[in-house]
């Protein structure tokens, strides 16, 4: 379920399926977009923290995790495939990565690996802390802040007059259900989502609430990755019957569909695990460890530091 930084455009967004970038030139003066909102924000004096970011002493984790189990502690397991039907080398038209997803009471830690960025969402903060274990930093970033970005982004998007891109922003289905599967079809990207239904409501809402947020912060992150606004719209389906995506199968027709279809393919597979496992916490804990270490640097700095190979 991993949000995606400048350096891996395709690999890390597991819950999401994937954030693609189709779109270069649009990704460039998007991302000239978020900049230059930050550029404002260091003429005013903010230079030194993430919009909407407080200092260290408001948001500390281990004040915010119970030391027993509760209800709201479970863990996301996600695999995902994706393979693109173009002109690149056999090799490369694949890419799979794994990533696990820990609710931890008003908490929540996305993982990659074991010295992959970590990102973490606090509900009742409403923002994000990226951080970065192998350069030693951390930043934070508000969901104000991404939602001002995309709300400034898409009148511009829809001026641009590109049709795939009109549909991610403002998104259409042709939805079906069979049983326990449902299906979204549309010109530009079709859903195959197999569920099952929640234990209880606050679990699920809990799990829709961080992965609309993930999927506005992959936007922010890549501004060309607008699928998962597709997403997002696919989502409120599932909160209205309630059920968990444990398979979704996505086609995306970056040209629409034609008889000489260019297609993205996704599978992503999910499991629920309602109790967390030692490894877990263990991860949480040494979360929590960095998050009192690293120094907490801007948005900007981070972004650009992520991004050196």
């Amino acid at each position: 379920m991993h949000a995606i930084s400048k350096k891996g455009s395709l690999a890390r967004s597991a819950l999401w399926g994937v954030a693609l970038c189709f779109w270069f030139a649009f990704n460039v003066w998007a991302a000239d977009i978020r900049d230059d909102e930050f550029s404002e924000r260091s003429a005013e004096g903010t230079a030194d923290a993430v919009s909407s970011a407080r200092s260290t002493d408001s948001w500390v984790l281990s004040e915010n995790l119970s030391l027993v189990e509760t209800k709201m502690q479970f863990r996301v397991d996600n695999t995902v495939r994706v393979l693109r039907n173009d002109r690149l080398p056999q090799a490369e038209r694949e890419v799979s990565f794994e990533s696990s997803t820990v609710f931890y009471d008003n908490l929540v830690f996305d993982f990659v690996g074991d010295n992959g960025e970590i990102v973490v969402f606090s509900f009742n903060e409403k923002k994000f802390a990226l951080i970065d274990p192998i350069r030693r930093m951390r930043t934070e970033l508000g969901l104000d802040e991404i939602e001002r970005f995309l709300s400034r982004v898409k009148p511009i998007l829809r001026e641009k007059n590109d049709k795939f891109v009109n549909f991610m922003i403002d998104p259409s289905f042709e939805i079906s259900k069979k049983e326990d599967e449902l299906f979204f079809q549309s010109k530009f990207i079709d859903y195959h989502i197999s569920t099952r239904g929640f234990e209880n409501q606050q679990i699920a809402d809990a799990y829709f609430q961080f992965t609309d947020a993930l999927g506005k912060l992959n936007v922010y992150m890549n501004p060309g990755a607008v699928t998962p606004l597709a997403r997002i719209e696919a989502n409120k389906r599932l909160k209205e019957s309630v059920s968990f995506p444990e398979t979704i199968v996505t086609d995306v027709y970056p040209n629409g569909k034609t008889i000489f279809n260019k297609t993205v393919h996704i599978v992503n597979e999910s499991t629920l695990a309602r109790r967390l496992s030692e490894r877990d916490r263990n991860r949480v804990n040494r979360t929590i460890h960095f998050f009192a270490q690293f120094p907490m640097v801007n948005f900007q700095t981070y972004f650009e530091k992520t991004a050196e190979r």
